[in-house]
């Protein structure tokens, strides 16, 4: 399979490097609008650096990573589905909902394969809390989830300070990393979010994104969530983010912190605890190989384009909701 990368100063683009070297994969080449890590990651990967996207575009390839500015997504991915290509974009895929909501329609008429990187879904530790667990997605009564990460300015250290410019983001921690648990929560429950309640705040006077989130939610079936969001953690390689959750269902109450996952059912005294892998960033090149796997055997994505609508749509709702002070926001999705 020859595949193309699209952008990949983007700070989740080593993540996905160990599946690049797998048998039957060839590097056709990269682009890097940034200027900031292609030629590092050329040299790295020994690949051709092309001068824009407009001159990849043009190579042959069969698969493509698009990382590219969440304001440039969504051209980019017209164009690739255009051409009939398969493609794994990040999220959030565009800069609002009618930008996600386009791209969706065209690759459903071309029938391109679209995946998106909701990595949770492959995670041991979401596998932890499936109907084969015992944890039915009707069983489920409160979720709440607490994602901390780094602070604002890694993005200007990184190359990708306009993360911190809503005219080229869409949004801050809410968007860029609550968008993970929007989608576990649809999909651990097996309904949509309907209705959101938000609050953010931004504490540096020079950006424009969110630096901290809550999201309270509640779904078709009226089971309720809570996210908490951030660019609040002094972090460091080794120590990057906190994150946390506690989720009751009818079956278990469950928490989860560091690296342990403590289960205790309904009618035990004892809880159980499990060493589970919570560093988030172990499941990109997971994600990346079953996205060639669902498209070798022509099974649907794991996550797709139908599935960042559903989250566009609830982060649409709920920045609504924020700008009007907490007021509730009823969610919009497509028919």
């Amino acid at each position: 399979m020859k595949i193309a990368i699209f952008d990949v100063s983007h700070w989740h683009f080593p993540l996905y490097i160990p599946a690049l070297s797998d048998p039957g994969v060839e590097l056709v080449g990269i682009s890097d609008s940034e200027a900031f890590a292609g030629a590092r990651f050329a040299q790295q990967l020994n690949c051709r650096l092309f001068d824009s996207n407009e001159e990849l575009l043009k190579a042959d390839f069969d698969f493509a990573l698009v990382l590219s500015r969440h304001s440039r997504m969504a051209a980019l991915a017209e164009r690739l589905t255009d051409r009939g290509i398969p493609f794994l974009i990040e999220k959030p895929c565009g800069l609002n909902l009618r930008e996600v909501r386009r791209i969706r329609q065209l690759a459903e008429r071309r029938h391109v394969h679209v995946s998106v990187p909701f990595i949770n879904r492959v995670s041991d530790w979401a596998s932890r809390l499936s109907p084969a667990e015992g944890f039915t997605p009707e069983g489920f009564q409160h979720l709440s989830f607490r994602f901390i990460v780094g602070l604002a300015d890694r993005y200007e250290r990184n190359g990708n300070s306009w993360m911190l410019d809503k005219q080229q983001a869409g949004g801050g921690s809410l968007l860029n990393v609550g968008i993970h648990f929007i989608d576990l929560i649809a999909s651990l429950t097996g309904a949509q979010i309907t209705h959101v309640s938000a609050q953010s705040r931004t504490f540096r006077p020079d950006i424009t994104v969110d630096e901290q989130a809550i999201l309270t939610c509640h779904n078709a079936a009226g089971q309720i969530g809570v996210i908490e969001t951030g660019y609040l953690y002094p972090s460091t390689a080794e120590d990057q983010r906190d994150f946390a959750f506690s989720i009751s269902h009818t079956a278990s109450f469950v928490r989860a912190y560091a690296d342990q996952l403590y289960v205790k059912g309904r009618n035990q005294q004892q809880a159980r605890s499990t060493t589970v892998e919570f560093n988030t960033d172990e499941y990109y090149p997971v994600f990346l190989r079953r996205s060639w796997a669902d498209l070798a055997e022509g099974r649907p994505p794991v996550a797709g384009l139908r599935e960042a609508e559903h989250a566009i749509a609830v982060l649409e709702a709920s920045y609504r909701s924020a700008a009007n002070g907490g007021t509730p926001q009823t969610v919009e999705h497509a028919l």
